[in-house]
């Protein structure tokens, strides 16, 4: 009965600020009403919102015929408005008549000398042509297509697909079975699916493949060892990443002990391979050496996710240091020109995208703070789930993957209840200030229809863009 009363007022307290909100977008469009806003109607049967002001830009939404939105900007080189789309982001819209009509208060705010025109933000910067390659799930099939969502094809199947720097090959690997040391193998593809073949074999479980900045050579990462049953453990050192059942206790003054259980885990290790003759060399690692990314400004840096949080290893003498100290960071990505890197999250419960200056003061400084949240769900997200009888929870963002220019980043979410790749940008004027914004399906809708895609946060790299 406490628990109905309590779900009750839950309900009510969520209703009412609704209502509240409600009340507060009518009261702000009765005002808007009376000074009479620019505004936009679609006449066509539909018109896209792209992410710049020209043809050439994306789209990422659509106004069906009929529709009336808000005018908050105007390009006079090309004649295009900018309006807001569904997903609560800016985006530009055809000024051609035969398209759309404005109304007359749109005419006087913008076509008088006197009041300053509208231009594309500097956070959207004209995309660059390029290719994205993507696995449906991991040893699913890897699917190829272009970043303005035309000719989607089947490339082959695997685990991690990666690009090479010029956008020619994919690397990615395959898998014997899915058992702890199942042995297997680096293989390349063309970008048109032609020519695929094996550059290695006999290795276990390898996966993360990462280019060097030549294009010549390939590290991933694989199983060494492992331990196959539960361990039980207790002393004065934190737990590492994977322990359950954590306990702590203070013994004597100042003792303080870990109890945890450790369940059968593989050890991960690094392996560099040259890709036209398959001859290798394992580097130096840690026991946990995951999800390597090759600096593309720096050939003898990679850093992965080590231990206890991202670890730069020195190619060229063979030493590591730590890069964060946060067991929360997984799957780094460097971004083009070396300075940043995009991480995958665990935030509490859910996956949230992190980006991080490249190079860090010290272990504590994390990154001098230079760490940015760039996804979060919205307190509206929670109140709408309440409502609709679900259980409010945040929907993830995962598996980041940098714009050729390195102004975008693409992503996966599950925010519409299935898993979706979308887009955002990563130009940030300062911390805080305009990163992760324009957050939008990166593909017209129905592009991906009929290619389901998952997410189960083991690491892996469903997407890379060149």
């Amino acid at each position: 009965m406490i628990h109905k009363a309590s779900s009750s007022i839950r309900r009510m307290a969520a209703l009412a600020l609704l209502l509240l909100l409600a009340r507060a977008v009518f009261t702000s469009q009765t005002a808007a009403q009376e000074g009479s806003p620019p505004q936009l109607t679609v006449l066509a049967p539909a018109v896209h919102i792209r992410s710049g002001p020209a043809t050439h830009y994306p789209p990422f939404d659509t106004l069906a015929q009929g529709t009336t939105v808000g005018i908050i900007g105007y390009n006079a080189e090309t004649g295009w408005w900018q309006v807001v789309s569904r997903f609560g982001s800016p985006g530009w819209v055809s000024g051609n008549a035969a398209l759309v009509a404005v109304n007359e208060a749109a005419v006087a705010a913008y076509s008088s000398p006197a009041v300053p025109q509208a231009v594309a933000p500097a956070f959207q910067p004209p995309p660059a042509v390029g290719i994205i390659v993507f696995q449906t799930a991991s040893g699913g099939p890897i699917y190829a297509i272009n970043q303005d969502g035309s000719n989607l094809r089947y490339l082959t199947t695997g685990l991690d697909p990666a690009l090479s720097p010029d956008g020619q090959w994919v690397a990615f690997t395959r898998w014997d079975n899915p058992q702890i040391g199942a042995l297997g193998s680096l293989w390349l593809i063309n970008v048109d699916g032609s020519g695929e073949r094996r550059v290695m074999e006999g290795v276990h479980q390898p996966k993360s493949p990462t280019w060097s900045p030549d294009g010549t050579q390939v590290i991933l990462t694989m199983t060494y060892g492992e331990h196959l049953n539960t361990v039980s453990k207790c002393s004065g050192e934190r737990p590492p990443r994977g322990a359950t059942d954590v306990t702590v206790k203070v013994e004597g003054k100042d003792d303080v002990v870990y109890c945890y259980t450790l369940l059968p885990d593989p050890y991960w290790g690094l392996r560099r391979v040259n890709v036209a003759s398959g001859q290798f060399e394992d580097l130096n690692y840690d026991t946990h050496s995951i999800s390597p990314t090759w600096d593309p400004a720096n050939p003898a840096r990679l850093v992965y996710d080590g231990e206890w949080g991202l670890v730069s290893l020195d190619l060229s003498q063979g030493k590591s240091l730590p890069l964060t100290t946060d067991v929360q960071d997984r799957s780094p990505v460097f971004s083009p020109d070396g300075s940043k890197i995009a991480v995958t999250y665990r935030q509490d419960d859910h996956w949230e995208i992190h980006v991080l200056n490249a190079w860090c003061a010290s272990p504590a400084a994390e990154c001098a703070g230079g760490r940015v949240r760039l996804t979060a769900s919205s307190y509206l997200t929670w109140v709408q789930q309440e409502l609709n009888g679900q259980m409010p929870r945040s929907y993830h963002n995962a598996s980041p993957a940098w714009s050729p220019d390195g102004s975008q980043i693409a992503f996966l979410t599950d925010r519409t209840g299935r898993w979706e790749i979308w887009v955002m940008d990563a130009v940030c004027a300062s911390p805080g200030a305009g990163c992760g914004s324009n957050q939008r399906p990166l593909f017209p809708a129905g592009t991906l229809a009929g290619v389901p895609l998952q997410y189960h946060g083991v690491d892996e790299r469903v997407l890379s863009w060149r």
